[in-house]
C-alpha cells in the first residue's frame, strides 16, 4: 500500500486539517477552479483568485493531493488542498499581514 502524503512535502498532517465545503467548477479542459469556501458554522467567503500551485502523489496509487493558493476578501491568502474528494485548509494559518485568516477562530 502506498504511503499517504499527509504531513510531508508541505501538506498538513491529518490532525492539522480543517475540512471545508468548497463550491467549484470544472472547466471544459478538465481543470477544477474553487469559487467559494464555506466553514462548518455556515460562514461563506468568495474566492477572489486561485492558482493551482502543486499536484503531489500519483493517480494510480490514489495518493494525489492538489494545492491551490487562494485569495479571499480583504487580501487574506490561504492554502487550499484537495485529497480524495475532500477539501481542507491547514488548521491554523495566517493571512499575509500575519493576522488570523478569515473563517478561523482565534
Amino acid at each position: 500500500m502506498p504511503k499517504l502524503l499527509g504531513g510531508t512535502s508541505g501538506v498538513p498532517g491529518y490532525d492539522a486539517r480543517t475540512y471545508v465545503c468548497v463550491r467549484s467548477v470544472t472547466e471544459a479542459d478538465g481543470h477544477a477552479r474553487p469559487l467559494e469556501i464555506t466553514w462548518s458554522d455556515g460562514r461563506r467567503y468568495p474566492i477572489v483568485a486561485s492558482t493551482l500551485t502543486r499536484v503531489l502523489g500519483r493517480w494510480e496509487y490514489g495518493t494525489v493531493i492538489m494545492c491551490w493558493d487562494i485569495e479571499l476578501r480583504l487580501h487574506a491568502r490561504r492554502r487550499l488542498f484537495w485529497e480524495r474528494g475532500r477539501w481542507f485548509v491547514p488548521t491554523h494559518s495566517l493571512d499575509r499581514n500575519g493576522e488570523q485568516a478569515p473563517g478561523e477562530e482565534p
